[in-house]
């Protein structure tokens, strides 16, 4: 068994980050190379989605996901990359036994991120590499898997709070969408990362204007 993990949803602002684990039988391989998979991030979404429905009649998934508010708490004495390779470890779990695990690492020492996943799981060894979804298609599996999770859980916020955009900085609705928040509310939304530099200056933004107006 051939096994693939990468995540959806390490940078963005807003909503959970999501890490998928996929495995494929041996005997399936040659089929999912077949399909000539690139990184989620090089598919519009509709082509994400068509992949995924493929994808999920090969392979078996396992998923975690992390919420905003438990990102933040577990920033207050972790890092980022300490919270991403438990989520990791936890998806590799179910597969711990497989023949080979492949996984796209966020360390800037890949081989270090690879090491801490093998000691974590109790695993002889693990494929650690910069940009593993561009040349293993197990792993272009699992992000786009991971992806088309994620955007279906912003749909899912957006039910409620409107059109908040893809989640990430860079994003002018998402952007927009927590200065109206903030302006009306006084505060960020639950679904933001509060602990984000994003949300801090909008935050101290708004409290320096607020304060302005009465000094």
């Amino acid at each position: 068994m051939l096994v693939g993990i990468d995540e959806s949803g390490r940078g963005p602002v807003l909503g959970p980050m999501v890490v998928c684990a996929v495995a494929v039988a041996d005997n399936n391989v040659e089929e999912l190379e077949s399909l000539e998979l690139k990184d989620s991030k090089k598919y519009t979404r509709s082509k994400r989605e068509e992949l995924a429905s493929i994808l999920l009649t090969m392979l078996e998934c396992e998923y975690a996901e992390i919420s905003p508010s438990s990102i933040d708490a577990q920033r207050c004495h972790k890092t980022l990359n300490d919270i991403e390779i438990d989520l990791f470890s936890q998806v590799l779990t179910r597969f711990s036994h497989a023949s080979m695990i492949i996984v796209d690492a966020c360390d800037v020492d890949a081989i270090r991120f690879g090491k801490r996943l093998c000691t974590l799981c109790r695993v002889a060894s693990v494929l650690s590499e910069h940009k593993a979804d561009e040349r293993y298609p197990i792993v272009s599996a699992a992000s786009i898997i991971a992806k088309v999770r994620r955007d279906a859980r912003i749909d899912e916020l957006k039910t409620i709070y409107g059109d908040i955009g893809s989640g990430y900085p860079s994003d002018e609705r998402t952007i927009a969408f927590l200065k109206e928040y903030i302006k009306n509310e006084g505060k960020l939304p639950p679904i933001a990362r509060t602990s984000w530099l994003t949300s801090k200056n909008l935050l101290n933004d708004y409290f320096q204007r607020t304060l302005d107006i009465f000094l």
